[in-house]
């Protein structure tokens, strides 16, 4: 059953707990619907960094590649760079934030376990999967909620808007390769038309255990300064959303009246910051953090509302098997654009890129909702709770 704030109730959430494991809690179908949503701008912004050689920022802002490019592709690659990049992974940090506080609540060993257990996948995923894999700095920002967790919500504010100002900070040194404002030299130039012909040679044309090679190598630079931005800003955003959570912020404006305005002002201020990223990108981390709670703002509004009850359903199911839809996503594109499966790296445009991304995700949430009417969790899901736990876990829902 449903109730009206929003919360399914399943057999496993009726207790505290069961002979066989741990009750798996009341959901929030409005947030999982959210998270669902937010697979989608993942899988968009994710398939051109797996699939194109060059990458869409390298596209874009040189004059003869963007020319170069056929309509399709040029609108295709100015709206994931205008609307999707850099706006949907605060949202997904924000979303792990919220769910921080009643994991500790309900059991602190287990919380520490779950932690491990998710570096785990994510040095995996890493190695065998793709190099840009999320669920690393997920662990780490699993490790600083812990300790940001013991302070009051007030404390937790201002910790994540002085991390803001010095992400912002370090954004101005750091992300103007985004942007670049000088014509580079020579020697820029050949070293970037070395490691793009090395990627093409690897990824289209190499083994899976080349590729592997590859991708491990890469993982080497996580601690690169261009990555410190987007790991302080997941931290950032993941402190946001504990603030939420244990503040009650998040309670009080899916109850106000005042949500859709709130929602439609985030919007309006996130676009219009993200616009004038022509001019200057040193607050690109702050435009798409308030575009990106703009996004969760509007969508949790529609939410809210009785006339799209589908909408909620359709994006709730793969929202539940969030860690099985993410992981399958990049071993799907890494299957048609590397060597190993149909070698496409490189040869295909942006359109396709978010062509595939969109099919993706529309076949992912079909058979998600399929699978949650008659398990309590995704397979990825439940291996992460039955490690955590140290047991196999039920997997069928019961029926009464």
């Amino acid at each position: 059953t449903e109730h009206a704030s929003g919360r399914r109730a399943t057999p496993s959430a009726m207790s505290e707990g069961t002979a066989t494991g741990p009750s798996l809690g009341a959901r929030d179908v409005k947030l999982d619907a959210l998270r669902g949503f937010n697979l989608l701008g993942i899988a968009i912004v994710n398939a051109p960094w797996i699939g194109l050689n060059p990458a869409l920022p390298e596209l874009l802002w040189n004059d003869a590649r963007r020319a170069a490019l056929p309509l399709q592709d040029l609108l295709s690659a100015g709206l994931v760079e205008g609307f999707f990049e850099g706006k949907f992974y605060p949202q997904f940090a924000m979303l792990f934030g919220l769910g921080t506080a009643k994991l500790i609540a309900r059991d602190r060993a287990a919380y520490a376990r779950r932690i491990a257990v998710l570096f785990g996948f994510g040095v995996l995923h890493s190695l065998l999967g793709w190099w840009g894999d999320i669920l690393l700095n997920y662990a780490l920002l699993g490790v600083i909620l812990f300790g940001l967790n013991t302070l009051p919500p007030r404390a937790i504010l201002a910790s994540a808007l002085l991390l803001l100002a010095g992400t912002t900070a370090l954004s101005i040194s750091v992300d103007t390769w985004m942007a670049p404002s000088a014509e580079p030299s020579a020697e820029e130039l050949a070293e970037q038309a070395s490691y793009l012909a090395h990627n093409l040679s690897i990824y289209r044309d190499g083994s899976f255990l080349e590729v592997s090679w590859h991708r491990y190598e890469e993982l080497l630079t996580f601690f690169g300064p261009y990555n410190w931005t987007y790991r302080l800003n997941t931290v950032v955003m993941g402190a946001f959303g504990l603030w939420l959570e244990r503040s009650g912020s998040l309670k009080q404006l899916m109850s106000s009246p005042r949500h859709g305005l709130i929602a439609m002002l985030l919007l309006a201020t996130g676009l219009v910051l993200s616009a004038s990223l022509v001019l200057y990108v040193g607050h690109y981390i702050l435009a798409s953090n308030v575009l990106a709670l703009g996004y969760g703002a509007a969508f949790l509004w529609l939410m809210r509302r009785d006339s799209l009850p589908w909408l909620r359903t359709f994006c709730a199911g793969i929202g539940q098997m969030a860690i099985t839809a993410y992981l399958l996503q990049p071993l799907v594109f890494t299957l048609v654009f590397y060597g190993y499966g149909l070698g496409l790296y490189g040869s295909v445009g942006p359109a396709f890129a978010l062509a595939l991304a969109t099919l993706l995700w529309c076949a992912e949430a079909l058979f998600c909702h399929l699978w949650m009417r008659r398990f309590q969790l995704g397979p990825v899901e439940w291996l992460w709770r039955s490690l955590t736990y140290g047991r196999a876990l039920p997997l069928r829902r019961t029926r009464f």
